[in-house]
């Protein structure tokens, strides 16, 4: 038996929010005015890129539970359990390493890591549910709705619109991410009218606001702090941790977004498919991307004693370049050993084929 065939276009779309993240990441590096303008970009659509992990997240729930259905709920749920346990430690690891161990931030809200770990275990229980579209619909509407009261009450709850990628907007969204996969199972006649009611809700959004004020505070975006507090030999310290979250407004936007790429990949498919296992391979593996270019970036954030540690322009360029050449070929040594370990199981094993 052969698996099913990977989606390229999706492949392409995880690609694009590794890109986009390591750009972000990186430009905290280096100084205000060395910045170039993919440094400027890569901030200003930044919620785009951390809400395209999450509507990620959703779509693959979708497609791993169509792949292990035959094996129940029970094995799937536990598989899901183990993968959201593993993210989130290693979420809470990096909040440690960056801010200390602050509680309970360390344990709750440590991250984009951590709420893909939750967002996997709520939406794992809405895929597997006997009609997934109207259970993922239902909790994206009400979340929406949520959203839109708590923004327009001016309430901000740590970990649910406020704090470190909190569940609102980005539960909702990976909802959406998942409807978009059971979508695509609607014919040729539904993908095209979702695209077009896309290109429509950009075109109008862009036209009225603006594309960069949309992504922008206060109409995208607003600031927040979380501030700690801690005794330390007697003495009460305290600390800022910035933030700025989602307003309700980047919703459609981002939807709209993620569609159009989406769309744009699946009409290069063809081109996608002759160059996947060399090309896409980060997509394949982000998690390692994830966690490999962040040990990059903390290692020049150390040696350089300071929040900017890049103070030219050359060193931002050659930092962001260095860090996706080195993920492109560590992914690449991955999907390597795994073929020849493959392999090498296949020829010890040939009934594992069949």
């Amino acid at each position: 038996m052969t698996g099913r065939r990977r989606d390229v276009a999706l492949d392409a779309l995880r690609l694009l929010a590794v890109l986009l993240m390591i750009a972000s990441h990186t430009t905290r590096l280096i100084a205000w005015d060395e910045r170039r303008g993919w440094s400027w970009f890569s901030l200003l659509i930044e919620p785009f890129t951390a809400s395209l992990f999450l509507m990620l997240v959703g779509a693959s729930l979708v497609l791993s539970w169509r792949a292990a259905r035959a094996g129940g709920r029970a094995a799937w749920f536990r598989k899901q359990a183990l993968r959201a346990a593993g993210l989130w430690a290693v979420s809470a690891l990096f909040y440690a390493l960056e801010e200390g161990v602050r509680w309970p931030d360390v344990a709750t809200m440590s991250g984009i890591l951590a709420t893909i770990a939750y967002v996997s275990l709520l939406g794992m229980v809405l895929v597997a549910s006997p009609r997934p579209a109207l259970a993922l619909s239902i909790a994206a509407a009400l979340c929406i709705g949520a959203h839109v009261w708590l923004d327009k009450s001016g309430l901000m709850v740590f970990g649910l619109n406020a704090g470190n990628s909190p569940l609102l907007p980005l539960f909702p969204l990976a909802c959406l991410g998942g409807l978009g996969i059971l979508g695509l199972e609607g014919g040729r006649p539904l993908r095209i009218g979702v695209a077009a009611a896309a290109a429509v809700t950009f075109s109008a959004l862009a036209w009225r606001f603006g594309f960069a004020p949309i992504f922008s505070a206060p109409l995208g975006r607003y600031e927040t702090a979380r501030v700690l507090e801690w005794m330390d030999h007697g003495r009460m310290l305290r600390k800022e941790i910035p933030y700025y979250n989602l307003r309700p407004l980047l919703v459609p936007m981002i939807a709209a977004m993620a569609v159009l790429v989406y769309a744009v990949f699946s009409l290069a498919r063809p081109m996608l498919e002759r160059g996947q296992r060399i090309f896409l391979a980060m997509g394949r593996r982000s998690l390692d991307v994830y966690i490999l270019h962040l040990a990059i970036l903390a290692a020049f954030f150390e040696a350089g004693h300071g929040r900017r540690p890049l103070q030219k322009t050359w060193q931002g360029d050659a930092v962001v370049l260095g860090a996706i050449a080195a993920s492109w070929l560590w992914v690449l040594g991955r999907d390597a050993y795994a073929a020849r370990k493959r392999s090498k199981d296949l020829r010890y094993f040939p009934a594992a084929n069949q």
